[in-house]
């Protein structure tokens, strides 16, 4: 497998911009991208998450405690190592473009900040789907455990939408929808035309479908939307187990369109986890779904 090695995470600004362009000249030469996945990796040795990080993170999202930071937090300061996979002009799916799935997180340990990280990237596969091909991307993290030698501290998987791209024959049904019954909210989530420029503050992700209506539509929104990993991190926000040692899942649906208010409701999972919904109470549109669940050793 071929390894790059980083010193830091790229600009997710900087790659969306160099992908955006590399879209646009496959457009105007009418390339064609490879069909498979290419055999390479990121690494990136002795990150470290700053401080200014977790401040700007407080400011704009919610409490974080710098020995053991949010589990999204960790995401959004390591992603860019993903980013770089999918950047490059031989991934097989375009960049632009690419619909947020899901993403399934283990945290293991306490990831702490000004710690020497390793983060390493790898897609891990192409998976049809009924509107075009999604791909798994892994990032896992790696620092001191509790003895000091390295341990495995966190590691999540990201799925991604190319929609209209098929790389194989297979072309699954659409599976049927079910009638969505809203059940009774135990909470509300208020977010105003600005919430995707404060995420984008703190997470780097200036995707311009997040930023403004005009930026938004002209990418086929119907007006800017909430980052997926923002209502993550509300979702878990007052609810990740101290010490880490937990499981998370989120499963996207309808984008959250801004303004808004989101109906959420918490409730009772199994092995004492947590199950999360949120929906458009006005429209009865489930948005997202997800869980919160120890990690059993």
């Amino acid at each position: 497998m071929q390894t790059t090695q980083l010193s830091a995470p790229p600009s997710l600004a900087r790659l969306y911009a160099r992908a955006a362009g590399q879209a646009a000249m496959d457009a105007v030469v009418r390339r064609r991208r490879p069909r498979e996945l290419p055999d390479r990796q990121v690494v990136v040795t002795g990150h470290r998450i700053p401080a200014e990080a977790v401040s700007a993170w407080r400011g704009a999202v919610g409490s974080a405690d710098p020995a053991d930071l949010p589990s999204v937090l960790v995401h959004t300061q390591v992603f860019g190592a993903a980013m770089e996979l999918m950047a490059d002009p031989e991934f097989p799916l375009p960049l632009p473009g690419l619909v947020h799935l899901s993403n399934t997180v283990l945290h293991h340990r306490p990831v702490p900040a000004e710690t020497p990280l390793r983060v390493t990237a790898r897609a891990v596969g192409l998976v049809p789907h009924h509107a075009g091909t999604a791909v798994d991307v892994v990032v896992t993290v790696e620092g001191p455990g509790d003895d000091g030698e390295e341990a495995l501290l966190w590691e999540g998987v990201s799925r991604y939408l190319a929609k209209g791209v098929r790389l194989s024959g297979l072309r699954p049904e659409r599976p049927v929808r079910e009638d969505f019954v809203p059940p009774t909210p135990t909470a509300q989530w208020r977010f105003g035309t600005g919430a995707g420029r404060r995420y984008a503050g703190v997470s780097g992700d200036w995707n311009p479908i997040h930023l403004t209506g005009v930026s938004a539509r002209l990418f086929g929104m119907k007006g800017a939307i909430a980052h997926g990993m923002f209502l993550a991190a509300r979702m878990l926000e007052g609810r990740e187990p101290t010490g880490a040692g937990f499981r998370w899942h989120i499963d996207f649906e309808a984008p959250v369109v801004l303004p808004t208010t989101v109906a959420v409701r918490y409730e009772p999972g199994p092995d004492g986890g947590t199950r999360v919904c949120g929906w458009d109470a006005r429209r009865r549109r489930p948005h997202f779904s997800g869980e919160i669940t120890p990690l059993t050793s």
